[in-house]
């Protein structure tokens, strides 16, 4: 399976988005290695915990820079946030109810096309705004 990779195309142009948003590719690969590597659960579980909290604080982070900027958007950009990190919660637990029949592969393709379409759809659709905002005395 081919994990999508961090170009200049996923920056929003706010550098702590930007930052983040790296952050996550950078734990999406590593948790794609791991299982690709077939690593001790512990090992795997200990990214997916990593990567589930990375989410959370990273929405948190981004949903306040929304609010700042007044983004009108906002309450269907949390819904969409809130779904994304249930989904990914949920693959935390099936890994956790049986690692050996645990699908990887529907996993990695998830994780891949909400890193593309989020980012690049919905996360793009707020840096307009963000930057209007940044661009006012």
């Amino acid at each position: 399976m081919s994990i999508v990779a961090w170009s200049d195309t996923f920056k929003t142009g706010n550098d702590e988005i930007d930052k983040e948003h790296w952050g996550l590719f950078a734990l999406i690969h590593d948790l794609d290695r791991k299982l690709t590597q077939k690593e001790t659960v512990t090992s795997v579980t200990s990214t997916f915990k990593a990567l589930v909290a990375y989410v959370d604080i990273h929405f948190q982070h981004e949903e306040r820079i929304m609010e700042e900027a007044g983004y009108p958007e906002l309450d269907a950009h949390k819904r969409i946030h809130k779904a994304l990190g249930r989904r990914v919660g949920e693959f935390r637990a099936d890994f956790l109810k049986n690692p050996k029949t645990f699908d990887y592969d529907e996993l990695m393709a998830f994780l891949s096309n909400w890193l593309r379409q989020h980012i690049l759809q919905v996360d793009m659709a707020f840096a307009a705004t963000l930057k209007n905002h940044q661009d006012q005395p």
